[in-house]
């Protein structure tokens, strides 16, 4: 299990984590840095855990399942006010292994939050090592557009994954708003019922027509 996976329910390969890490590379591409990161949201211990990243080879292999406290640094504070954040680093993370004590301190960091219905579920960041690096307000609006594309890819495979489970009468893992799950539950109760009985589809299409033209009356 990766840290995407286990936090998000996203395998690194799949379609959903192929699009991600392609964001992390154009956002880090288009400001002129090599470094990417995505981190998810630990709602347990409220910390940022590094779970995809693009750039150093062999320093992101280390950065994987780090920890942010939130509301530490760019990134933590990216996440707790909701808004992007950029300038110089200044939270660094413990000094705990090989590689990590190794490598350079970035001089410039840029952070976005992503937000699903008012709900933080990670920051998308990039750094750079060049000391006379400056992110723009044009950087930033781009890296605000980026994290909303890859907010919605994550609550696209969430909605998927909810309601593939209520089809197969399971619980639905996750936080889901009140209307949301009715929503699914109705879709799934549909999906269930066509599955139940396939040769009458006409006749639930009708039913289905039918309350509708009651509502709508």
């Amino acid at each position: 299990m990766t840290v995407l996976s286990t936090y998000l329910g996203i395998a690194q390969e799949s379609p959903e984590g192929k699009v991600l890490r392609l964001l992390i590379e154009l956002g880090a591409q288009f400001i002129g840095v090599h470094e990417g990161a995505l981190l998810v949201v630990d709602e347990a211990t409220n910390e940022l855990v590094f779970a995809m990243t693009v750039g150093q080879v062999g320093l992101g292999e280390a950065l994987l399942g780090q920890r942010v406290p939130m509301g530490k640094g760019l990134v933590g504070l990216a996440a707790q006010t909701h808004e992007v954040q950029m300038g110089a680093p200044t939270f660094h993370l413990p000094q705990d292994q090989a590689k990590l004590r190794a490598a350079e301190e970035p001089c410039a960091e840029i952070a976005a939050p992503l937000i699903v219905n008012d709900t933080l579920i990670g920051v998308i960041t990039a750094v750079s090592f060049k000391e006379d690096k400056k992110f723009s307000s044009a950087d930033a609006l781009l890296y605000a557009r980026i994290a909303w594309v890859a907010a919605i890819v994550i609550d696209q495979r969430r909605r998927l994954a909810a309601l593939q489970s209520l089809s197969d009468g399971r619980k639905v893992a996750g936080l889901l708003r009140e209307d949301e799950r009715l929503d699914l539950e109705i879709v799934a109760a549909v999906s269930r019922l066509v599955k139940a009985k396939p040769e009458r589809k006409a006749g639930i299409a009708r039913l289905l027509s039918d309350i509708l033209s009651f509502l709508e009356s």
